[in-house]
């Protein structure tokens, strides 16, 4: 039998069939699986995603997306000045330091403007959130493509990143903004944002904000803009430096060689904001086209500069003034007090009249003005400051020549020299009249003080010595030997404390210089001038309107007030309105003051400072180097002290006081059409005669001083007039036949011997009255010649040395009888009588007639008249 197994085998063995799929869809499953299996894996990835970007918005993005709206503007500060016509404050200049700023409301901004700005910059502003989200998606698109992330900024997100100053260009940064403005737009509104972008907007030029750009493009304010202005303005934006007006920027067109400027460029970009305006239904057709053709007129032509802005001598000292007072009072630091002033949005108002200032700016920017070339080659330099009675400065110079920089040295408040002479009111006449030491009458010696080194001092300038003179004279003629003396009664510390303390100069009282100790406790420093350091000119103005004032001290002002706008508010941040002062002299001391200074201007070293018309007082002052020279002088109106020298110290060669020149020169121009007045009255006052070498009452000696009149008029209170009689002159008899020579043979001026016993004294009929009483001193001076005790030196009369003849008995011609020799009279009574000769016989002359007509004969016909014989009495 065959095996099964082997049947099996052999025979094929049936299978169940099966339904193929096709390759395409098979690929078609495999990429279903593979998108569906990346679907959820970005999904997943999406939500972790999702999830992380939550939490860096919630912990890192939205902390930091609240902006608070007090943004620092960087603001101009501005300085003011009083209208004198109006009375009211007047804008007069604007500070800036890096940004030129000037902050505008939102109604002050003409709606051309606005809707020009959201016309170019951003046509949705006002109906988005703060974020435009299809320029948004834009500059997202630029960044995947791998370029800069940039544009799709709203004017929210704009201001904000002029506000924050963030400037960088990342992703966390533009996520940043995004969360920012949507919170900033919820949170104020559209006006509000308006108007801090157009306060913050950089517009070429340092012009930040367009109120200081419309100022400085077309000289207007931003409110009175036409619309063709508005659109050029802000075209500027979108970058300065190619649409800026006055850009000097030259662009080439490779393709047409075209060349365009800033302002054609400009114009360009205007016309495109207008039609963007006209697009979007803002401006209509015709405005469109009148805007168009309207030409822009700007402030300064197309390749002009910009010139820079250099301040006044005034202008400055405010600025000046303003920073250390913020320093001192408000404790800022330096650098902090610097930042307010030029970008703090400060209001100063200023104590400057303008027409003063101008009026000094004539002078002092004129380097003609005043011509002392040293002999090293300097020019002369010199400087001013005016101040009114209350204590306002309303002018000053610094320098002589016109200024071409800004922080310069100021030689009226930055610098300080020896004030010579013009000391002495201050440091001694003032003190030692307040004190009760003395008064304008009061006599001393203009003789040396003592001798130094061999030498007589102190010298006067010139240099000669008068004599016992009055304080009243020694202010005139500027004595230092007077001053010394009083000095040196009144004391040194004394003086010292009343100059620091009541007319506020700073003094010196202990100084190192080259191992030696200076101070200014001595004479020669208080008396004299010849300070360690020297004073300023603005202190010696404001030390000298004390005397106008009638004794009232007040700080010198630049400025009243300096404000500052917060939230709304102008808060004080400095206030000098408060000007009351405080009394240092009394009314006596400064009408004493007065009378004495006005007469160095009208008959003293002042006289170069004289105003016709005006009454005018101070004093002048040199130094012993005459390397200073000075005229601090005031009217009722204004007081001004003037320093002239050279930079570097050196010898100032002038055959007048050149100081006095200048304070004229301006002084003269600012008190034009006032009408003169003289200072504060006095009551009380008595006129009294004052012996000029003894100060006391003036006795008949006095009158009598062969020197001339030694007896002065003055008007001195009740309490100063001396009750004494003067006891310096004393009576003596003198014969005017003798006078006394001096060394030469000439006679000594109003000097004679004394009378002696046969001078004539009574009516002589030979030789008249010889002797007359004159005053001669009974002490030693100067004028030692005219003393009694020179006289008495010098003997008698040299001429009467006997006794004169009896005279004859005095013969009437009428008694003469030719016939009686009795009658007739001897040669003693009619000299040359001879009984011989007819013509001496003794005649009556004729009685006086009227003079006869022509042709008529006196006497008796046919005879002549013998012509009269000399009278005994006439001594011709």
């Amino acid at each position: 039998m065959p095996s099964r197994s082997n049947e099996n085998h052999s025979q094929p063995r049936r299978s169940r069939s099966r339904k193929q799929s096709s390759p395409a869809v098979h690929a078609l499953g495999i990429a279903g699986k593979v998108l569906g299996t990346l679907l959820l894996v970005m999904l997943i990835t999406g939500v972790i995603l999702a999830c992380f970007a939550m939490v860096y918005i919630k912990t890192v993005i939205l902390p930091q997306a609240h902006l608070e709206a007090n943004f620092d503007m960087n603001l101009t500060s501005t300085i003011y000045y009083m209208d004198p016509d109006t009375g009211e404050y007047v804008e007069h200049l604007a500070l800036h330091g890096e940004e030129n700023r000037k902050k505008v409301t939102y109604d002050q901004i003409p709606q051309n403007l606005v809707n020009a700005t959201i016309a170019i910059e951003d046509e949705r502003f006002l109906k988005h959130n703060g974020v435009d989200w299809k320029r948004t998606l834009n500059g997202v698109l630029l960044m995947f493509t791998g370029r800069d992330i940039q544009g799709g900024s709203t004017i929210t997100q704009q201001l904000i990143k002029n506000a924050t100053q963030y400037d960088d260009v990342t992703v966390k940064r533009k996520i940043l903004e995004i969360f920012t403005a949507l919170d900033f737009d919820a949170t104020y509104s559209k006006d509000q944002i308006m108007e801090w972008y157009l306060n913050l907007i950089y517009l070429g030029d340092n012009c930040y904000g367009v109120a200081t750009a419309a100022e400085n493009y077309f000289g207007k304010d931003v409110s009175e803009l036409s619309l063709a202005e508005c659109a050029s303005l802000i075209s500027i934006t979108n970058n300065p430096t190619l649409y800026g007006p006055n850009s000097s920027v030259r662009i080439t067109n490779q393709e047409t060689g075209e060349v365009t400027t800033g302002r054609e460029r400009n114009k360009q970009r205007q016309e495109l904001v207008l039609w963007k305006m006209l697009d979007l239904g803002m401006i209509t057709q015709e405005e469109y086209d009148q805007a168009v053709a309207e030409e822009l007129v700007f402030t300064r032509s197309e390749d002009e500069s910009k010139p820079s802005t250099i301040y006044n001598w005034y202008d400055e000292q405010v600025i000046t003034d303003v920073i250390n007072d913020l320093v001192t009072e408000c404790g800022y630091s330096q650098t902090l007090a610097e930042n307010m002033v030029y970008s703090g949005g400060l209001k100063i108002y200023a104590c400057v009249d303008t027409r003063i200032q101008s009026m000094v700016e004539s002078v002092y920017y004129d380097q003609s003005s005043l011509q002392l070339p040293s002999k090293k080659g300097q020019d002369i330099q010199s400087s001013i400051v005016i101040i009114d009675p209350q204590g306002n400065v309303v002018g000053l110079a610094g320098a002589l020549g016109e200024k071409t920089a800004n922080r310069v040295l100021n030689m009226a408040s930055g610098t300080v020299r020896q004030p010579g002479s013009s000391i002495k009111p201050l440091s001694v006449y003032g003190p030692a009249i307040e004190m009760g030491l003395i008064t304008p009458a009061s006599v001393y010696a203009d003789e040396p003080v003592r001798v130094l080194n061999g030498k007589n001092w102190p010298l006067n300038n010139p240099q000669t010595y008068r004599g016992n003179i009055t304080v009243n004279t020694a202010v005139e003629v500027s004595s230092n030997p007077v001053a010394v003396r009083v000095l040196e009664q009144m004391g040194a510390e004394t003086s010292f404390e009343f100059v620091e303390e009541k007319f506020h100069i700073d003094l010196e009282e202990s100084y190192l210089s080259n191992g030696e100790v200076k101070n200014d406790y001595g004479s020669s420093q208080l008396a004299l001038g010849g300070l360690t350091h020297g004073v300023s000119v603005m202190d010696m103005a404001a030390a000298y309107s004390v005397f106008p004032r009638d004794g009232v001290y007040i700080e010198p002002r630049t400025y009243t007030k300096v404000t500052q706008e917060v939230d709304g508010v102008e808060k004080v941040l400095l206030d000098n309105t408060e000007s009351e002062g405080e009394v240092i002299l009394s009314t006596k001391t400064t009408y004493y003051m007065n009378e004495m200074l006005k007469n160095v201007v009208t008959r003293g070293t002042g006289t170069a400072a004289r105003i016709s018309g005006m009454t005018v007082a101070g004093k002048t002052g040199s130094t012993t180097a005459n390397n200073d020279r000075w005229f601090v002088g005031y009217t009722p109106y204004y007081t001004a002290a003037v320093w002239v020298g050279y930079k570097t110290p050196e010898r100032i060669y002038a055959s007048n006081n050149p100081a006095a020149v200048m304070w004229q020169k301006v002084m003269s121009q600012v008190h034009q059409g006032l009408p003169n007045k003289g200072f504060s009255d006095a009551s009380g006052l008595t006129s009294v005669d004052i012996c000029m070498d003894s100060g006391l009452r003036a006795s008949e000696a006095c009158y009598s001083d062969p020197r001339g009149d030694r007896v002065v008029q003055m008007y001195l209170f009740a309490d100063d007039v001396p009750a004494e009689q003067c006891g310096a002159h004393v009576l003596v008899d003198v014969c005017t036949d003798s006078p006394i020579l001096d060394a030469n043979g000439s006679p000594i001026a109003g000097l004679y011997h004394l009378a002696g016993e046969y001078c004539p004294r009574e009516a002589d009929d030979a030789q008249g009255v010889t002797v007359k009483s004159i005053g001669v001193l009974t002490t030693d001076t100067a004028d030692s010649q005219y003393t009694k005790a020179f006289l008495e030196s010098q003997g008698t009369c040299t001429v009467h040395t006997t006794e004169t003849p009896q005279q004859p008995e005095p013969y009437d011609p009428s008694t003469f009888r030719l016939e009686d020799q009795s009658t007739w009279p001897t040669q003693e009574q009619w000299p040359g009588f001879n009984p011989e000769d007819p013509s001496t016989y003794p005649t009556v002359p004729p009685e006086t007639s009227p003079t006869p007509d022509p042709g008529e004969t006196e006497g008796t016909e046919g005879t002549t008249s013998p012509t009269p014989a000399p009278s005994a009495n006439d001594n011709s």
